[in-house]
């Protein structure tokens, strides 16, 4: 599934995550994330393996706020109004992760 310039596809246990960006000087540029997950899927509560999964669901909110501001920048008018409300969703969500993260650390 693809949308605006974020490329999605999922195969066998892996997802492909292809972020193409435009600087000021109009070059564009694509960065790829890939995650594989084979096997059995589970999180067991606490312990290092959910706050590693936390920490990097943190890190991609963060990732993905920074992006939706900048393409905010990009529009006016509504796009631009929903566009920051997206990431006022993204920082709340952040919020929360964090706070899950430091009662994990407890």
């Amino acid at each position: 599934m693809g949308h605006f310039d974020h490329d999605h596809s999922h195969a066998h246990g892996e997802h492909v995550h292809e972020h193409a960006h435009t600087d000021e000087n109009g070059q564009t540029f694509t960065h790829t994330h890939q995650h594989t997950h084979q096997g059995e899927h589970h999180h067991a509560h606490g312990g290092e393996q959910t706050m590693a999964v936390l920490r990097y669901m943190l890190e991609h909110n963060i990732h993905h706020a920074k992006e939706l501001g900048d393409m905010a920048e990009q529009f006016d008018g509504e796009v631009r109004h929903q566009l920051l409300h997206a990431v006022e969703s993204f920082d709340q969500a952040n919020g929360y992760l964090s706070a899950a993260l430091e009662e994990l650390k407890k």
